[in-house]
């Protein structure tokens, strides 16, 4: 397999402008930066392309996406003469492997690993048969494999063994997505994150994957590659994507809805993951806010609160719906508009009237807000919020509106907290609500009150 090691420069020779101009290469979870030498003439590579590094280990590194400098020189004046030509190349992505990686190359399958995940993944009798035996059966190995929207999801532990012990010394959770139409280096990461923000659901904490790999070949395909002894690798993915802490504190699983323990949390699991991968389409935005919510949790901002009341917006089960039929409205708008005819005014007044009257045909705040924590109380229990949750989330609609003109600065050490708790009121139901259509079993629904989203809002002071 390839891998390279990440923070340390090394020595590269670029393989695009025909010329194989030296320089260095530094892959990091903060940046991903090459800097290409010409000791002679000046040059220049185009970003706009993939390039192509080897390394003095001899692996071929793709970058993509790039922000280029112009070629900067620095000279010697005085005899002899000399000048040195640098441009350096900032990148997004960087893929890893045997040959290069283009825009043209598409990916049929991606395994990746995901932090803190060895708790919520550990299956107790697949993982005591691999402790166990030195040649555990492959069926203890794969946690499960199902198929959604043409996807096929898989997942699998991975071990180290050591030649004093019988068993694995180590054990950890792999994941894989296996596409049935191959997906550009662009499109394949939409369903890695749609994979990744599920367990980071489960946990209520802002996750990432890592160790990611990208194969031109189905499962198939590569097995019978490596029967043919023609298997050349996967190629190695780095992304521009720094860690957020997370405290440990918020990684117990008793908090999760879902988990792999045993048989029958693995089913209700594998249901749960396939249904947010079926609607993960439709869900992105809101998927994508809630990540950003968990990775708020350690402020408190107007950027946080922000974030949640957009966060609400955009999940598709929790619009506000109308409290007017349409035949209302217009029966309304006809005695509006004839009355101000009757009062003498024009007929642009008499069209502000009907607008205005139109836009109050959908739910108050307040009416919209029991509502919807009427449904998460069916379906998760009475108390699964606080008795006073419809006036904190009111609340945060009011300190949305200071917050959206500028940064909020409260008042005092109890505005404060109330800003506070309203934000978490906030996150509590939206997340609430990302949970309310998936299928999870009985015993998932009474663990989802004690998951960290939950729990600081309901410890959060007023």
């Amino acid at each position: 397999m390839t891998m390279i090691e990440s923070r340390k420069p090394l020595h590269c020779v670029e393989l695009v402008t025909g010329e194989n101009l030296t320089g260095t290469i530094l892959i990091s979870d903060e940046e991903i930066r090459a800097r290409i030498y010409s000791y002679t003439d000046y040059f220049h590579i185009d970003g706009e392309k993939p390039i192509f590094l080897q390394t003095e280990t001899n692996e071929i590194v793709s970058l993509h996406f790039n922000i280029t400098t112009t070629a900067g020189a620095s000279s010697r004046i005085e005899a002899p003469q000399r000048e040195t030509h640098k441009q350096e190349i900032l990148s997004n992505v960087a893929v890893v492997g045997h040959d290069a990686w283009g825009f043209e190359d598409t990916v049929r399958r991606v395994s990746f690993h995901v932090k803190y995940t060895n708790e919520l993944m550990r299956h107790d009798t697949k993982v005591k048969a691999i402790g166990r035996s030195r040649l555990p059966g492959e069926e203890h190995f794969l946690i499960f494999k199902d198929t959604s929207q043409g996807v096929t999801l898989r997942a699998w532990y991975g071990a180290t063994y050591g030649s004093e012990f019988e068993g694995a010394k180590e054990l950890w959770p792999t994941f894989e997505i296996e596409f049935d139409e191959p997906r550009s280096i662009q499109e394949y990461l939409d369903h890695v994150s749609d994979y990744v923000n599920f367990l980071a659901f489960c946990f209520g904490v802002h996750l990432k994957p890592s160790g990611i790999r990208i194969d031109r070949l189905s499962c198939a395909q590569m097995m019978k590659s490596v029967e043919n002894r023609e298997y050349a690798g996967d190629h190695q993915v780095h992304y521009v994507w720094p860690e957020v802490e997370v405290d440990t504190r918020d990684l117990w699983v008793g908090g999760s809805p879902v988990r792999c323990w045993d048989d029958k949390e693995l089913a209700s699991f594998r249901e749960c993951l396939v249904a947010w991968m079926n609607r993960a389409a439709a869900w992105r935005r809101p998927n994508a806010l809630m990540m950003a919510s968990f990775g708020l949790k350690n402020v408190v901002s107007s950027e946080r609160l922000l974030n949640a009341c957009r966060w609400l917006e955009d999940i598709p089960i929790s619009k506000a719906q109308p409290v007017l039929s349409s035949s209302d409205i217009d029966a309304i708008v006809t005695v509006a508009a004839a009355k101000a005819q009757e009062l003498g005014h024009d007929i642009a007044i008499c069209e502000r009237i009907a607008g205005s009257i139109r836009r109050i045909r959908a739910e108050t705040a307040e009416q919209q807000f029991k509502r919807l924590v009427g449904m998460v109380e069916a379906q998760f229990g009475k108390g699964v919020l606080p008795d006073e949750a419809v006036d904190h989330l009111k609340r945060a609609i009011g300190f949305r509106g200071k917050s959206a003109h500028g940064h909020f600065n409260p008042e005092s050490d109890a505005q404060f907290r109330a800003f506070s708790k309203s934000t978490r009121a906030m996150e509590a139901l939206c997340f609430l609500l990302t949970a309310l259509e998936l299928p999870i079993s009985e015993e998932g629904v009474g663990r989802v009150k004690y998951n960290p989203v939950l729990r600081d809002y309901r410890l959060a002071y007023d």
